[in-house]
């Protein structure tokens, strides 16, 4: 009855204005969505872009956000224009109702899951059912595909990382970006022309108060870049996978462990390498050998530290992400499998994997 009552509390206070909300078109929210306060607090960063944009050129902005469904049951619901002091309890409760408690929506942020999603089970249930579209489904595929929870192969980009072979294809760009010892900040971006048996071609484009600079270079089949080049900063922004704990990536930098790295907005399994004076630390991608930064130690008159950070790179689009969704009809048979416990998780994602490898699937 209690709920009832305040419902009805709710609608006697509503108002026909809408909330106040920052105008955040083309924008990400700056701050963590983790529990059923802060989607909401997200679903009113977005109200406005809503309200001007549709639901359709919304969610295709920000395919990113598969959350942005459940905000669009907030603006549906009655208590979305109400200022009554509830409003915020009756529109958590939606939440929690349509996404499950706090431990489920922080779960969805959670990397590297080996089993299948709580939260993903419950679209591909809602799917089934028909409560959401295909849309709104591929969403959670793309989801777990950047979490790194689904991993196809990456034929389709046209990239081999398997031994003894650098992870890259003709026209992927690294740029990176540093500072001189007069504090000028400089970029420098790596572009692959060609590839052969031999080593990969590429061209440099340096980019400082002097001016650009382009240049052409070869690096060896283990992405060294030849001492009698000056062009660069770094002698390596590429190395052979797989790496493993305790490897000697070069003459002088062993593998000291591992950790994550946040790199536009996605988190990436690396390896930290260090030199036995610990005068040079480097991040190292797991999956692809790319060297995210380069801390080292400069001596002279003083002592100085500079770093080499990454900051651009095609090297981790996948294509199997497309902007054209395709869910074949029979997928959501084997889907209902899962539902009745007919396959496992484990074969529901490797299968997943399989149509996307495949091109069947195209989220």
């Amino acid at each position: 009855m209690k709920t009832h009552v305040l419902i009805l509390m709710i609608i006697t206070g509503m108002i026909a204005g809408t909330i106040n909300v920052p105008v955040a078109f083309a924008h990400d929210p700056d701050f963590e969505i983790r529990t059923p306060k802060d989607i909401l607090k997200f679903c009113e960063f977005y109200y406005d872009e809503y309200v001007f944009m549709g639901l359709e050129s919304m969610t295709k902005a920000h395919l990113g956000y598969p959350n942005l469904r459940a905000c669009v049951i907030l603006y549906d619901h009655i208590a979305w224009k109400s200022t009554h002091p509830a409003r915020d309890i009756v529109l958590i409760a939606e939440i929690e109702k349509y996404l499950g408690d706090a431990g489920y929506i922080k779960e969805r942020h959670v990397e590297n899951s080996d089993i299948m999603p709580e939260w993903m089970k419950s679209d591909a249930k809602m799917w089934v059912e028909g409560k959401i579209n295909d849309m709104s489904f591929a969403f959670g595929i793309r989801t777990m595909l950047e979490r790194d929870i689904l991993n196809p192969s990456l034929a389709n980009t046209g990239k081999d990382c398997s031994d003894n072979k650098l992870c890259i294809t003709k026209s992927d760009f690294i740029e990176y970006s540093y500072s001189d010892k007069y504090g000028n900040d400089i970029t420098e971006t790596y572009t692959v022309d060609s590839i052969n048996d031999d080593g990969v071609s590429i061209i440099t484009e340096k980019i400082s108060r002097d001016g650009k600079e382009i240049t052409n270079i070869n690096i060896d089949s283990h992405g060294t870049i030849p001492e009698n080049k000056k062009c660069c900063i770094l002698d390596k922004f590429i190395f052979l996978t797989p790496i493993n704990l305790g490897d000697m990536i070069t003459a002088d930098l062993k593998i000291i462990g591992d950790t994550q790295y946040e790199f536009n907005n996605n988190t990436h399994q690396v390896w930290i390498a260090q030199n036995s004076e610990k005068q040079d630390t480097v991040i190292v991608d797991k999956k692809t050998g790319i060297v995210f930064s380069d801390d080292h130690k400069e001596t002279g008159a003083t002592i100085t530290w500079h770093t080499t950070e990454l900051k651009d790179t095609n090297i981790f689009e996948k294509k199997y992400l497309s902007e054209e969704v395709f869910i074949p009809k029979w997928y959501k048979t084997i889907t209902m499998w899962l539902g009745d416990g007919l396959i496992s998780e484990s074969e529901y994602l490797k299968a997943t994997e399989n149509l996307l490898e495949r091109g069947i699937l195209r989220v």
